[in-house]
């Protein structure tokens, strides 16, 4: 591997990583795309997505472990929502992770797409009253049920394409009407949870890159620091714009990649 493409791959970490920090997903649906042209763009050979996934897998677990262990010092962890939606979310990403293998390529990048738009759909829906993000950690109501089940949805997906739990952050938002720093930084801990059981099952399964993925995952641990220092210059109601913004530029670069191929 190149010192060039040792270089890219770092400074594409650190955006996935940054975004983690920022935004409470660990940073899987930005690393996916960027992993998967950016490189054949700039005239590197290109990364087929079953790689993609196994390394944004790894992305993200070291992503929200660096920025949710600074988001958890600041007081933005919900721990009982954590503790479900993770841990019913981390049956789904090993399933997910194991089932991976036997998933074509094309099949991954329209799942990824179809994804990108519940999430844009959801975005869409009524801003959250000013009186939902002043909600005390302690008083806000955990539907466990639906909880649950979402969170094994959500799980499986992010098993599959190493890219899922971006859904997470408007789903306890706008459907769980959970404030708006606390559902970004428990997102982070639900992140870690499903992702570990995630990246269990591709590593048991060899779909781990070692190199690639540790040049990407160190730029990644820097980028979630300053990501999270950004995090809280910023109101609530401009994380959720700077999201919507984001997760629709992905999910409009990916559809016009399935347009094509």
């Amino acid at each position: 591997m190149t010192f060039s493409l040792i270089a890219l791959l770092a400074s594409l970490g650190a955006l996935g990583g940054f975004a983690a920090g920022l935004l409470g997903f660990g940073g899987g649906v930005v690393m996916f795309p960027l992993l998967l042209y950016v490189p054949s763009l700039l005239g590197f050979d290109d990364f087929d997505a079953k790689t993609v996934a196994a390394v944004v897998v790894a992305q993200v677990f070291f992503s929200t472990l660096v920025a949710g262990a600074v988001h958890f010092r600041s007081g933005r962890i919900h721990r009982s929502l954590t503790l479900i939606a993770g841990t019913t979310s981390a049956s789904g990403a090993f399933l997910g992770g194991i089932a991976s293998q036997w998933v074509s390529n094309r099949v991954l990048l329209l799942l990824f797409a179809i994804v990108t738009l519940l999430v844009m759909a959801i975005m869409l829906m009524p801003a959250p009253p000013r009186s939902q993000d002043e909600i005390p950690a302690d008083r806000i109501a955990l539907p466990a049920v639906p909880l649950s089940f979402f969170s094994t949805i959500t799980g499986m997906l992010a098993g599959l394409l190493g890219a899922g739990n971006f859904i997470f952050p408007p789903l306890l938002i706008y459907i769980l009407k959970v404030p708006t720093r606390i559902a970004i930084g428990s997102s982070l801990l639900i992140a870690l949870i499903n992702t570990s059981a995630g990246f269990l099952g591709k590593l048991l399964t060899g779909q781990i890159p070692f190199l690639i993925t540790l040049v990407v995952v160190l730029g990644a641990a820097g980028g979630a620091i300053v990501g999270e220092r950004a995090h809280r210059q910023l109101s609530s109601r401009v994380l959720r714009k700077i999201y919507a913004v984001l997760v629709s530029l992905i999910a409009l670069t990916v559809w016009i990649s399935v347009w094509r191929s």
